[in-house]
């Protein structure tokens, strides 16, 4: 949350009040790299709801307020999108991960190798009582 806040007080020094866009793309790059770092789903919804409430009421509108007149609301849709192309990121970037994780344990046998058995006394063997 900390750097929501950091973001909306760096959109609102660089760019203009009429800029909405611009404020709320930088907002939005914000949380949609967040929403790709952190894999748990609550703190990035958590994440997108706060910088969408800061961005209405203190980018959009002046001292917090969120019933505003304007279009603001409408710019939230870029903070969710980025909430989500983000948790889609990372949720792929989880998958290719696994992968490569599973991948080097799945050997063929080389033709030509001995494999090794358990004894037959083993537990569960064949001789076991």
């Amino acid at each position: 949350m900390v750097l929501v806040v950091g973001a909306a007080m760096l959109a609102a020094v660089a760019f203009a009040p009429t800029e909405l866009p611009a404020r709320a793309l930088l907002v939005a790059v914000v949380v949609g790299a967040y929403a790709a770092v952190v894999a748990d789903l609550r703190a990035v919804a958590a994440v997108a709801a706060l910088a969408a409430a800061t961005f209405v009421g203190f980018l959009a509108h002046h001292y917090g307020d969120l019933t505003g007149a304007g279009n603001a609301w409408s710019y939230v849709v870029l903070i969710g999108l980025a909430a989500v192309l983000g948790t889609g990121y990372r949720y792929l970037r989880s998958i290719n991960a696994d992968d490569d994780e599973v991948a080097p344990l799945i050997r063929r046998p080389v033709p030509g190798s001995s494999v090794v058995a358990p004894p037959d006394d083993a537990p569960r063997g064949p001789r076991a009582a």
